[in-house]
């Protein structure tokens, strides 16, 4: 018998022993990652809270779920992934460097119509640091396809520190992957990525690969049905007697009206928070188009620090006691409010409010086209206020502006000193006003 012995060639061991080392850092990895999971899963859980808040609030409709990466499926892309580097993972940290979606969010949208909206939300939520649209035409398929397979925005971003508490702000390190696609291409994109590129199972056989193409030949006909649908409903609340039975209605018909009657470069379409608009017009009886279609015809829509929604809140609750009222009411702040703060808050509108209240009236008797709702620029045209009184109202509007909306609370030493200069000022224009015959409310 004859046994025959091969040598080993030092870069045959070279290669064993790199293999080895590979593995080895992979197992580190996963085994570190590991012990972070809780970490990535509540950073997770928190992007997909304030992002479904978010889109509610802004009458988007969508299905908004997150995760974590799986330990074993993420061994098997850190491994496949290695081997079609040019250059080997060195350390622990280009793993983690490379794999973007440890913590991953999918928004699953009612209609494909609304990614634009989406993708405006996410811009303003969170800090984006890389884009994919798909289909990805750069990437050829993996087999012969009729149809033009997965259709959906990715992002990779960052959770905004100033979103977070203080003690989430940690969870502002981790990067995350938020995919966002219809709710039927996301069905469809599971079964296809787990069986094709997640092959469990073994490879699929031509047959299968066709129907797969035919199943997203359809979910792309049930995109269309959903364009439709969408585009159905929003025909529907045009008419002039239609009412909004929700946000989502309001939302679609303020989108709808703005797009119509101005330019992407006259308006930004930061909607806010449409929900609370939604709110405060049902309480107020004006959910319906006859009562929303004045109030938007005389909104300026200013490029300001207030959305859409507040604007067009500011217009509905201008002057009239009752309604900033119920308005505070709708999104009291009481409870997490210094006591100090929430006396000087209401002590300053108490001024506030009769002063807007003469100088939407004074404004009105010079200017009928206005509406009833006082413009500094208009004030100014009319030379009936000196220099020292425009510049007040100036500043007393912007603190107006940031106590009704939560932009920002100052200090109540300063909320108190403006209501005095309101209080002062109302005084004086009163008189002034009253001896040059101003009209009667």
């Amino acid at each position: 018998m004859v046994v025959s012995c091969r040598t080993i060639s030092y870069n045959d061991l070279k290669n064993v022993w790199e293999c080895v080392n590979y593995m080895d850092l992979i197992n580190q990895f996963i085994e570190n990652y590991k012990k972070k999971l809780t970490f990535y899963e509540t950073a997770g859980r928190l992007a997909a809270a304030q992002l479904e808040s978010a889109m509610q609030a802004a009458g988007i409709r969508a299905i908004v779920t997150s995760r974590a990466k799986n330990p074993g499926r993420l061994k098997s892309k850190v491994v496949h992934r290695n081997a079609k580097r040019p250059v080997p993972y060195k350390n622990m940290k280009e793993i983690y460097e490379d794999i973007a979606d440890l913590s991953g969010i999918r928004v699953s949208l009612y209609f494909p119509g609304d990614r634009d909206k989406a993708n405006s939300l996410i811009s303003d939520l969170f800090t984006i640091i890389e884009t994919k649209q798909f289909p990805d035409e750069s990437k050829p398929p993996s087999y012969n396809k009729r149809f033009s397979g997965y259709w959906a925005n990715h992002y990779r971003a960052f959770m905004r520190e100033d979103y977070l508490d203080r003690t989430s702000r940690k969870f502002a390190g981790a990067r995350i992957e938020i995919q966002v696609a219809s709710v039927l291409m996301h069905a469809w994109s599971e079964v296809e990525h787990d069986l094709i590129y997640k092959p469990l199972q073994g490879t699929l056989s031509e047959e299968e690969l066709a129907i797969l193409d035919e199943l997203n030949g359809l979910v792309l006909a049930g995109e269309i049905a959903l364009e439709r649908l969408q585009s159905a409903g929003n025909e529907r609340i045009q008419s002039k007697n239609a009412s909004f039975s929700s946000q989502y209605e309001l939302a679609s018909y303020l989108y709808n009206y703005l797009s119509s009657n101005f330019r992407p470069e006259d308006i930004e379409l930061r909607m806010g928070n449409i929900e609370l608009l939604y709110k405060l017009m049902s309480r107020l009886k004006m959910n319906g188009v006859k009562e929303v279609e004045p109030v938007l015809k005389s909104v300026k829509f200013e490029k300001d620090r207030r959305n859409i929604s507040q604007q067009i809140i500011d217009r509905i609750i201008t002057g009239n006691e009752k309604r900033y009222q119920t308005y505070r009411n709708l999104r009291s702040r009481s409870d997490i409010m210094d006591e100090a703060v929430r006396q000087a808050v209401d002590s300053f509108f108490e001024h506030w409010v009769p002063l807007e209240h003469l100088l939407n009236r004074v404004t009105y008797r010079n200017s009928p086209r206005t509406k009833g709702a006082f413009n500094i620029n208009t004030l100014k045209r009319m030379n009936v206020l000196d220099r020292d009184c425009l510049n007040q109202i100036v500043s007393l509007r912007k603190l107006r502006n940031v106590l009704i909306h939560d932009i920002e609370v100052p200090e109540a030493e300063y909320i108190k000193k403006q209501g005095n200069t309101a209080h002062e000022l109302l005084v004086k224009l009163t008189e002034q006003f009253s001896s040059s015959a101003a009209p009667a409310s």
